[in-house]
């Protein structure tokens, strides 16, 4: 697995001044969650940015820190909707040696038989939970799909996870299917009534 190195500082001013002068500064306040305390610190934007373009959240980063490494995935972080800048990032630091929980997304490779046939298909589960030590946490599962014929589906039980991976999700959970065109509803005849004209015979002139 490649080790993603992220520089950090450590900070202590929380109150809102100094953040927004941190921002400014091109920098990004973040939090580490530890096991046993949690810890404030603030990474480079421009750094994490290109960092963040290539993970997810099954990716360990070590967090070079003034005090050593620490190893963490990214819990959650905050974007600003107008500007599409992170705000703020939540990281969980994690203990090599101990299992851990996390979710790896799902690859569909290949376009179906059923597809091709005229079908569509439809993606019902994006990411897969599992249970791991650290070093085994796989990037993403893949599956190929070129076989899935016209109305059939893919489980959770059609996935192959490496060694040491213990899959959570359900093993009946449909991950895709590929599901018949929906028949075009041809609009309904137009009833034109003709309404009916009565004419009145003209006086007859005695």
């Amino acid at each position: 697995m490649e080790q993603i190195v992220v520089q950090a500082a450590e900070r202590t001013e929380r109150k809102k001044g100094p953040i927004g002068r941190l921002r400014r500064s091109g920098r990004i306040p973040a939090v580490i969650y530890g096991q046993q305390q949690h810890r404030t610190i603030s990474v480079d934007a421009h750094e994490f940015i290109n960092t963040f373009k290539h993970i997810n959240e099954s990716t360990i980063i070590t967090l070079q820190t003034e005090s050593g490494g620490v190893d963490v995935l990214v819990k959650s972080y905050d974007e600003d909707l107008m500007s599409g800048t992170i705000q703020h990032i939540d990281f969980y630091e994690i203990a090599r040696g101990k299992l851990l929980k996390t979710h790896i997304p799902i690859h569909l490779e290949g376009k179906s038989k059923g597809v091709r046939e005229g079908g569509i298909l439809e993606v019902q589960l994006h990411e897969l939970e599992i249970e791991c030590l650290p070093k085994d946490i796989p990037a993403d599962v893949k599956i190929d799909i070129a076989g899935l014929e016209l109305g059939h589906s893919v489980h959770v039980s059609d996935i192959v996870v490496p060694t040491g991976v213990k899959v959570l999700s359900g093993i009946d959970q449909v991950v895709a299917t590929v599901a018949a065109p929906r028949a075009q509803e041809e609009p309904e005849d137009e009833v034109v009534e003709e309404a009916a004209i009565t004419e009145e015979p003209e006086d007859s002139e005695e």
